[in-house]
């Protein structure tokens, strides 16, 4: 078996601690053109696993991808499994005439991996197995945060699932945040079906990127009486401007993942990676 860094493979180091072999280093250049090299100086052994990150250049690191994935082909991979602990794209399904098939388009490229795990990724597809970290937020938050009359809220329906297993596992209650998007970059809170004053609120998300929904979420809930606000993010694609906007709406702190390396990355999924590594 192999576990393969790629640029963004920094959880490979990681992985393979549990089982207590070395990563197997491949030679990956940028070159002055900007162009890639990929070199990979070893026989594949049974199983490949290739771990990178697509962010924070996620068409990048896809293109490196598939030439790790060729190469592992042309040298007789038995299986070869990408672990991508954030995959980009997972929203991308065209819903208005003329827009890009960008989630269908990513499947096509990787389709030399014969499996994909990634972290709460939720494009419709089987061959993707998707793990999530949400279980591993709300144990970190559970044990870390003094709560007060703690509850939940997602940012959508569709975050049902996630936001119910998060609830249960600090045992609070849970709801929902309605929101009218107004662009890419600005919402509008138009309800939240809870009761949040005088409470410790967590709002728990997939992703927070732009910090949009965050901060009129947060500034929704001050309004309504809510005392301490909490974020808990599997994927931090923010930068530190977002991050002090997050704060400045009253938001106490924000908890992620390693999948994207944050200053906000206290939780580590590589236990949960690693529970899907197999010999």
């Amino acid at each position: 078996m192999n576990i393969i860094p790629g640029t963004n493979g920094e959880l490979a180091l990681k992985i393979s601690r549990f089982f207590d072999v070395s990563p197997s280093y491949i030679q990956v250049e940028k070159l002055p053109y900007g162009e890639k090299y990929v070199r990979i100086p070893f026989e594949p052994e049974g199983k490949v696993y290739v771990v990178n990150t697509f962010f924070p250049y996620p068409d990048e690191i896809l293109f490196e991808s598939r030439l790790i994935g060729d190469i592992l082909r042309e040298r007789g991979a038995e299986e070869l499994i990408l672990i991508a602990p954030y995959l980009s794209y997972s929203r991308g399904i065209a819903s208005i005439f003329g827009e890009a098939k960008t989630f269908e388009t990513l499947m096509n490229i990787l389709d030399v991996y014969d499996r994909i795990i990634a972290v709460d990724f939720y494009g419709n597809t089987e061959k993707v197995e998707s793990v999530s970290a949400m279980p591993l937020l709300a144990e970190y938050i559970s044990e870390e945060c003094d709560l007060v009359d703690p509850v939940v809220l997602g940012p959508d329906e569709i975050s049902k699932e996630w936001i119910r297993y998060f609830a249960n596992i600090i045992e609070s209650d849970y709801g929902f945040i309605s929101k009218i998007r107004v662009d890419a970059q600005n919402v509008v809170v138009s309800r939240v079906n809870a009761d949040v004053k005088d409470r410790d609120v967590i709002i728990a998300d997939d992703i927070v990127a732009t910090g949009s929904t965050v901060v009129q979420s947060a500034k929704k809930l001050k309004s309504l009486g809510a005392r301490k606000i909490y974020v808990a993010a599997t994927h931090a694609l923010f930068s530190r401007q977002v991050y002090a906007d997050i704060l400045k709406a009253g938001v106490e702190d924000v908890i992620s993942t390693d999948t994207v390396l944050n200053f906000t990355s206290r939780v580590s999924v590589s236990e949960i990676m690693a529970d899907r590594v197999k010999f």
